[in-house]
């Protein structure tokens, strides 16, 4: 983990109550590739279909596309696919929600399955 996100991450345990109100200035391209590399990207595709191995073919363009649309705040979070998953043991079932690799919908995969 970043020096960067680990002092965040220092300071949100030493106070449970501390609201973070600007963190924008965290959110860059090399960020956003660091935190890429820390994450679990064997996980099933969200509501948009696409892969992280698909994300990650144009990593670079993606993330700096992603800070230009964080920033000028034009990011709008995709819904995340709702899926049921056999409970261990049992007959039930519990519900499970797949978030997307990053929002590049448009307005016609703003639907939940």
């Amino acid at each position: 983990m970043s020096t960067q996100l680990e002092r965040i991450a220092q300071k949100a345990r030493a106070d449970r109550k501390l609201r973070f109100t600007a963190l924008a200035h965290h959110l860059t391209p090399e960020f956003l590739r660091e935190t890429w590399r820390l994450m679990n990207r064997r996980g099933a595709s969200g509501i948009d279909g696409e892969t992280a191995q698909e994300f990650e073919r144009d990593l670079d363009s993606r993330t700096e596309e992603l800070v230009v649309r964080l920033k000028a705040g034009q990011y709008q979070a995709p819904p995340v696919r709702r899926v049921e998953i056999p409970k261990p043991g049992t007959d039930q079932r519990r519900p499970l929600g797949v978030p997307t690799v990053a929002s590049y919908c448009t307005s016609d995969c703003r639907r939940s399955d």
